[in-house]
């Protein structure tokens, strides 16, 4: 049996056998020793504190608590001897440690920095000239702003360097009591080179100023620093504040979009955004499961959307960043990335090869005033008129019917015919990963019309009985007016909307007229 104390390292609590505390402790006092004479020595024993206890963070599990003699024994050897410190100073004796190989991790480097020290900080982690980094940013930046958004995304993702390890972690230097001394020994320096420049330039104006005016000045300068510190505060909150709001915003609509939770959503007068699992299982459900692709709209978007509302609870709140939770982000919304480039390619397969039929509707009477076109009455698709109207792609708008098929909604578009007669050509496409497969899919459109003297008749939607997924399956009318004549519509085209720039909101119908400037409304036509 052993005797178990508690020690607080580095602001983490640890439970440690007595033989183990005695050698750390002993360990840490020689330490103390060592720097006492030297500038910024509580930094460098801060920093040491605090990498011991990630180290013995790690040493612990579930089923082991206590740190033991074996863990500080092991601690110390990594982290080395007072002694280490003495011999590099000889170099003679010893090989360069500040040059070892250690974990390496980005950081943002504020060291360095323009705006956020994200370029700097990736020199430092490959070794670069930061110019050059900042030169392939403006180079995206100038080919299509896409630099912008990816500078942004990093500076959210990417932790700022902040302690001593940090910044040898961002260089891959090894972290022991040689490499931190050495690191706080140059920050103190290069710290206190500024002040000095600094101290020199404030006293030359002092002195150009006139004797006696440097308490006044100073206090000037004082207030001058202690107002714009106390707004800098609160632009950090407030801005803290904003990214909270925004983030969570929009990360819950991610996720009430992304998982169905809202139903359609309302576009206009006459179509609605089907929520992204329906959605997605129309367009490519039949190759590709959905919730795959909600995996990867989740990563790639609600990544980014989390990190805002992250670093907006800390510029809030002040609380230490969790260890790697910026980089364990970033690395997935690039394998995110890389999935939804890879699933884009597999989509675009599936439609890559189009087919397409082509036809003239035959008139008995193409030289009449005014073609009359309506629906067939008895067509099933009738049922379903005054139904809600999803958009699928483009200007496509579909209607699922009760048997869960889908109805597609036909395009009538009106052009000027070369001579004094009326003709109508119905275009039927569809689209697959071959041309057999797109064959196949055009022969399987159901949709029908027909001419009867100067009258044309058409089924209100196109059927895709049994389909389960769309692969762009359309038909468009054509109908060409000789100038001068009309082409009325009956009314229940105001349900179906079938054509792109015009609507119907009249009980009788509407009528077109086809002029020297193109197709306009005539209200005063029967």
């Amino acid at each position: 049996m052993k005797k178990t104390l508690t020690i607080n390292l580095g602001g983490i609590v640890f439970h440690i056998d007595e033989d183990a505390y005695l050698s750390l402790n002993q360990y840490l006092e020689n330490l103390k020793k060592y720097f006492s004479n030297q500038e910024g020595a509580q930094d460098i024993l801060n920093d040491i504190e605090s990498r011991i206890a990630e180290i013995l963070t790690d040493k612990q599990s579930e089923t082991r608590q206590v740190i033991t003699l074996e863990d500080v024994t092991a601690v110390i050897s990594i982290m080395g001897q007072p002694i280490d410190i003495d011999q590099e100073e000889n170099p003679g004796t010893h090989q360069d440690s500040f040059g070892e190989r250690g974990e390496k991790r980005f950081f943002r480097n504020p060291d360095e920095k323009v705006i956020a020290g994200v370029c700097s900080g990736i020199a430092a982690y490959f070794h670069l000239d930061p110019v050059w980094v900042r030169l392939i940013f403006l180079v995206f930046v100038a080919a299509g702003g896409s630099g912008i958004l990816m500078y942004i995304v990093l500076w959210v993702v990417i932790p700022e360097a902040k302690r001593t390890t940090d910044r040898l972690e961002m260089r891959g230097k090894k972290i022991n009591i040689s490499n931190i001394e050495r690191s706080v020994r140059e920050e103190v320096s290069e710290l206190g080179s500024r002040i000095g420049n600094l101290t020199s330039a404030s006293a030359a104006s002092i002195k150009r100023a006139g004797k006696g005016s440097g308490s006044i000045f100073e206090a000037i300068g004082k207030g001058i620093v202690e107002i714009l510190t106390f707004i800098g505060k609160g632009l950090v909150i407030l801005s803290g504040i904003i990214l909270i709001l925004v983030g969570l915003s929009l990360l819950l609509l991610l996720l009430v979009y992304n998982l169905g939770w809202s139903g359609g959503i309302y576009a206009d007068n006459d179509m609605t955004i089907l929520p992204f699992p329906d959605l997605a299982n129309i367009l490519v459900g039949c190759n590709i499961p959905v919730v795959y692709l909600q995996v990867i709209l989740l990563m790639v978007l609600g990544i980014p959307v989390f990190m805002l509302f992250y670093n907006g609870l800390r510029m809030v709140f002040r609380f230490d960043r969790i260890r790697h939770l910026g980089l364990t982000m970033f690395n997935i919304w690039v394998v995110g990335l890389f999935f939804l480039a890879w699933s884009g390619l597999r989509i675009y397969n599936l439609y890559k090869f189009d087919e397409e039929k082509q036809f003239e509707i035959a008139m008995e009477s193409t030289a009449a005033d005014t073609l009359f076109v309506s629906m067939f009455p008895d067509d099933p698709g009738m049922k379903y008129l005054r139904g809600e109207q999803y958009s699928l792609m483009g200007e496509w708008k579909t209607v699922i019917t009760e048997e869960k098929e889908l109805y597609v909604v036909p395009r009538i578009r009106i052009e000027q015919a070369h001579d004094s007669l009326f003709s109508i050509s119905q275009v039927t496409g569809a689209r697959g990963k071959s041309i057999v497969e797109a064959h196949q899919r055009l022969s399987g459109i159901r949709f029908q019309s027909a001419t009867s003297g100067s009258a044309l008749r058409i089924s209100p939607f196109v059927r895709l009985p049994g389909e389960v997924c769309w692969r762009g399956q359309n038909v468009n009318l054509i109908i060409r007016v000789p100038k001068g004549k009309f082409v009325h519509f009956d009314h229940d085209f105001q349900y179906l909307r079938p054509f792109r720039y015009y609507s119907i909101n009249s009980p009788t119908g509407v009528t077109f007229q086809m002029t020297e400037h193109g197709v306009d409304i005539n209200p005063d036509h029967p």
